[in-house]
């Protein structure tokens, strides 16, 4: 192989790389201050598989459980938890209307959607999550928000999930995503 071959080669294997790496979306968020408390913003990579749309229409429920962790970031020392905060959604389907039912397990409030398509939308962008009061926090720390994010489906007992342990995994992990809080 001359010189020429080998450099188209090497350029082409860059750009495949390089082109193939804004295909993953793995979310972000931001965080505000609004009357002395932080809030976050977060979009998600949320989109529901064949299989828990499957799962949805056969009367099971999916729960989407957004794990927040405010972390103190120290650069020679171990980092410090400042505390933790749990948001959750239930998704249901109703068998008699066709629509979606998607609850806010923390405060109640719920919304119904005609179809998953809306479902992705409205669950790919939270906003005003309530995260810390202000006064908690040192202005002169450098603090993260580090979520965890994931949907998993309610009502299959235990023991159902043993002996269907070949079958494909119904519940989904999002990647971690974290960011700074005070920009």
């Amino acid at each position: 192989m001359t010189m020429r071959p080998k450099m188209k080669a090497l350029a082409f294997l860059f750009l495949f790389i390089y082109s193939s790496q804004g295909i993953a979306n793995i979310g972000s968020g931001k965080s505000y201050v609004k009357d002395g408390v932080y809030f976050s913003d977060v979009q998600l990579p949320f989109k529901l598989e064949k299989q828990q749309v499957e799962a949805l229409g056969s009367g099971l429920t999916l729960k989407l459980q957004l794990d927040f962790s405010i972390v103190d970031i120290r650069n020679w020392r171990i980092d410090r938890d400042i505390g933790t905060l749990n948001q959750s959604y239930s998704i249901r389907l109703n068998a008699f209307t066709g629509r979606y039912l998607i609850t806010n397990l923390n405060i109640g409030t719920k919304v119904t959607l005609s179809s998953t398509e809306e479902v992705e939308n409205f669950l790919s962008e939270i906003k005003n999550i309530p995260l810390v009061d202000d006064s908690i926090l040192d202005i002169e720390k450098n603090y993260s928000v580090i979520l965890q994010a994931g949907i998993a489906v309610e009502g299959i007992s235990q023991w159902i999930k043993t002996l269907s342990f070949w079958r494909e995994n119904l519940d989904t992990e999002f990647e971690v995503i974290e960011w700074k809080l005070l920009d």
